[in-house]
């Protein structure tokens, strides 16, 4: 009788696969077709887990980083971090070497981790930031050559479903990225969760995923939750749209799942490929990010695909809500769906109090899936009595149908009403020139703050101030609707794919009309 009861835990799925369908694959990557079934995954995790505790003699608890374009190997390093009780921080490759040596700074890594187009940017930050070693993985670089020769790891652990496992760093859109801590058993539950609306516990789940790996929207929206009920994930190294609507719009490829920001999906719609694309075979186009034009959502729906929309954050699991795309009548409305099962959720006033339904409040949550810590971080002050504060503003209908208003720190004040930019861009939005449109609040003598838009204006059309308020006629209080107008040519957005306001805030904080 089998007394390993490391391998028996329920938290180690490449070797419950390994077990129960050794030859089905994996992992694979698009542009090599390398790939992993999972007893080669489980294999592989084994020896990369003896590496990490044995050759490289890192310790439980011990942080490894790592700086790399997508790649399956980043499943590999996070399994294995999890049987040998690492804790696993992929970084953000956008950023500098001197931000990036700060973040190794905080963590104080083991083990930075790289490959060739990243070696130059991590060993320079490792430097700065003294990481003991930095290697290097791929065909015939020298970690992979270590897990080659390495044995299984005998450790024979239990690993711990309360365990920290992941360190993920939020976007950092209006200051310092925080390091959110997520546990082995957080990891199960966002799964269960997506399950619940996604379709990702069905078989034949195989999800494309061409999305930076350093973020949830790719690694814990996706590619963990359909790993965990034994699916298949495809990674690309990069975004490019008619990769992805090539390997998606192909049959032969069973593409099930996709999940992008709203942009990406313009850009597929507008690659050549996109015409004769066939999406047969996708049961879910999850979209995240920012509210899907109604436009876009046709076009998709023209091809007999439908997206599912969700909200969440990095340390929400990341999914709160989810709606499903036939419910047109909660899209048009602009609901972001129902909450999933295993969330908790609250919708507060200024004081901490619950408002009434219909009512606009900051939403709290908390849940099996939600963090509870950023690491180095006072856990008493940022999630108390476990409630993590979103930021966001919504409300709730009668059906349990959440609607997002908008970031509290979005929000301005005009003449002493609060005005919620969300809100205003939903109607903006609708007029024929528009392309995109966001809008801040800006100082005024009069008013204390009122709008300003920043909209990039369709090819061929001119957009001016007045037109865009007479959108607002009858739909828009006048103290909502903007004072001033700037046209550019394309909105600063960050590594997620969202509207960057505090660069707009920063652009223009003296503008008015252009």
């Amino acid at each position: 009788m089998r007394t390993d009861r490391r391998r028996d835990a329920a938290a180690d799925w490449p070797a419950h696969y390994g077990r129960t369908k050794p030859q089905a694959i994996a992992l694979r990557n698009h542009e090599s077709n390398e790939t992993r079934t999972w007893a080669q995954l489980d294999k592989r995790v084994g020896k990369l887990a003896h590496v990490l505790r044995n050759d490289l003699g890192l310790k439980p608890g011990d942080r490894v980083v790592n700086l790399s374009n997508g790649d399956i190997r980043h499943f590999e390093l996070q399994f294995a971090c999890a049987r040998a009780g690492l804790i696993w921080a992929p970084l953000n490759f956008r950023l500098t070497t001197t931000e990036l040596a700060g973040l190794c700074e905080d963590l104080q890594p083991g083990l930075m981790v790289t490959d060739d187009a990243w070696s130059a940017a991590a060993r320079e930050a490792s430097k700065m930031a003294d990481v003991p070693r930095t290697l290097t993985w791929g065909p015939n670089r020298e970690l992979d050559e270590m897990v080659e020769r390495a044995p299984v790891f005998a450790e024979h652990e239990e690993i711990d479903p309360e365990a920290p496992l992941l360190i993920l760093f939020t976007s950092g859109t209006t200051g310092t990225p925080k390091a959110a801590v997520i546990t082995v058993g957080g990891l199960v539950w966002q799964a269960l969760n997506q399950a619940q609306f996604c379709g990702n516990a069905e078989s034949g789940s195989h999800v494309f995923l061409p999305l930076p790996l350093f973020h949830a929207g790719g690694l814990n929206s996706q590619a963990n939750p359909i790993l965990y009920f034994g699916g298949q994930v495809t990674v690309a190294p990069r975004f490019d749209p008619d990769v992805v609507v090539k390997f998606a719009g192909d049959p032969a490829n069973k593409v099930t799942h996709l999940g992008l920001v709203p942009i990406m999906y313009k850009m597929m719609s507008e690659s050549p490929a996109f015409a004769g694309a066939d999406f047969r075979c996708v049961r879910n186009l999850l979209v995240a990010g920012g509210r899907l034009p109604d436009a876009l959502r046709e076009t998709y729906a023209a091809k007999d695909v439908q997206f599912m929309s969700q909200y969440g954050g990095t340390e929400t699991g990341p999914t709160i809500t989810s709606l499903d795309g036939a419910r047109v009548d909660k899209l048009r409305a602009g609901s972001c769906g129902q909450r999933a099962i295993h969330v908790q959720m609250r919708l507060v006033d200024e004081t901490g109090n619950d408002v009434e339904q219909g009512e606009p409040g900051e939403v709290w949550v908390k849940g099996p899936a939600v963090i509870k810590r950023y690491y180095g971080r006072d856990p008493e002050k940022d999630f108390p009595e476990g409630w993590f504060h979103t930021g966001d503003v919504a409300w709730e209908d009668d059906e349990g149908f959440l609607y997002i208003v908008d970031r509290v720190k979005d929000m301005y004040k005009s003449g002493g009403e609060n005005v919620y930019p969300a809100e205003v861009e939903l109607v903006l939005a609708s007029h024929p020139a528009v392309a995109e449109i966001s809008v801040i609040g800006v100082s005024d003598e009069q008013w204390g703050e009122v709008g300003l838009a920043v909209a990039v204006a369709r090819q061929g059309h001119t957009l001016t101030l007045e037109s865009l308020c007479a959108v607002c006629e009858g739909r828009l209080a006048r103290f909502k609707r903007p004072k001033h107008l700037v046209v550019v040519e394309e909105l600063p957005r960050n590594v997620t794919g969202k509207v960057a306001k505090h660069m707009l805030r920063e652009m223009f904080r003296g503008s008015r009309s252009a």
